[in-house]
């Protein structure tokens, strides 16, 4: 198997996504939760309208509409329960939807009920930033040393920036695709996809050095060897690995997905597309770009 023989078309695969991607960023954007834009959630249980034949959100929609003046958006999650999204009220003014909907409804109950100044929001954006770039400075520098005495043709410093460069590729498609999700299927970017991002830059990371230190181990073994058979041997050695331990993954990423209820489902999906393309990009696009530039002997 020559993996790295057709390094070309998955260059192109991963062109074609990373530009699909950056267009979708750039046309649909991001919806932000309440953890980035301020504002209130308000979680109820609200069952057996006393008006028959009205849709039970609309009556929610009217009921902050009335009472408060806010357009909000409401999600229902599963029967009875719903999930409302507005600007920052107050607990009285949050009070007086209650009692309203009390009105409306033979039962209603508040589960929960959360709100986030927008300068907070403001200030978790700096600190997710603020992360992922300390994370992507720590993973170069602990590579460099780590691969510190492979043979000086590679150097350290090529392994670490191969890792960088396959695992932005992960991310930014991920954003990519994340923005299309959030366009047609309302997906919100909060504190839940940053951690599934940074999990992402980990698991991604983590698959790529598997690859990367086994390449290391038949360079020692082998010196003198040609560069790129080594790579594509030690690609095939732990490609069975990589899969295998992914596989396994998505299977309960899946499961996760489809029953772990619907404040989890677009946490999940973001792993599930992060673990693929980590995989992906593990075995078609760092050790290919490992050999960037070096003339084949």
């Amino acid at each position: 198997m020559n993996i790295l023989g057709t390094r070309k078309i998955w260059f192109v695969v991963s062109s074609i996504l990373l530009i699909v991607g950056i267009v979708s960023i750039s046309v649909f954007g991001y919806k932000t939760g309440i953890d980035f834009a301020g504002g209130t959630i308000l979680e109820i249980q609200a069952e057996e309208s006393k008006i028959p034949n009205t849709d039970s959100r609309q009556l929610i929609i009217d009921a902050y509409k009335d009472k408060i003046g806010l357009d909000v958006a409401v999600q229902t999650t599963e029967a009875g329960r719903y999930f409302v999204r507005s600007n920052q009220i107050s607990n009285d003014q949050k009070n007086e939807v209650i009692e309203y909907l009390k009105q409306k409804f033979n039962l209603v109950e508040e589960l929960r009920f959360e709100s986030v100044d927008p300068t907070i929001g403001t200030d978790v954006v700096r600190k997710a930033i603020l992360a992922l770039i300390v994370a992507v400075i720590g993973i170069l520098l602990y590579l460099a040393y780590a691969f510190r005495r492979v043979p000086k043709e590679l150097g350290s410093f090529r392994f670490g920036t191969a890792a960088i460069m396959a695992t932005l590729h992960d991310v930014l498609i991920l954003l990519g695709l994340y923005a299309i999700v959030g366009r047609f299927w309302g997906a919100e970017i909060d504190g839940m996809f940053i951690t599934a991002l940074l999990t992402v830059v980990g698991f991604s990371t983590h698959d790529t050095i598997v690859t990367f230190d086994r390449i290391r181990e038949n360079l020692r073994r082998r010196p003198g060897d040609d560069l790129e058979v080594v790579v594509n041997d030690s690609i095939i050695e732990t490609i069975i690995r990589s899969i295998s331990t992914s596989v396994t993954l998505l299977f309960v990423l899946i499961a996760m997905f489809f029953f772990g209820g619907a404040t989890l489902k677009f946490f999940t999906l973001a792993l599930i597309i992060g673990v693929f393309f980590g995989v992906y990009s593990s075995i078609f696009i760092a050790s290919p770009l490992l050999l960037w530039g070096i003339k084949k002997r």
